[in-house]
């Protein structure tokens, strides 16, 4: 085996990894069951108050 068929493996490989990496996150950003939390947190910016402030007594 040459030096230059390892490397270009080990390129494939890398690019292979990544890319089932960026599908895995991208499934999990996407799935219906993130709704729920992703709707939560774009109400954020909207609310009068900072939830982690204490209310005055």
């Amino acid at each position: 085996m040459s030096i230059e068929l390892n490397v270009g493996l080990v390129r494939g490989l890398l690019t292979l990894i990544l890319f089932l990496a960026f599908m895995t996150l991208w499934a999990w950003a996407w799935n219906k069951n993130r709704k729920h939390d992703f709707d939560r947190m774009a109400r954020l910016p909207l609310e009068d108050q900072d939830p982690t402030q204490e209310q005055p007594r």
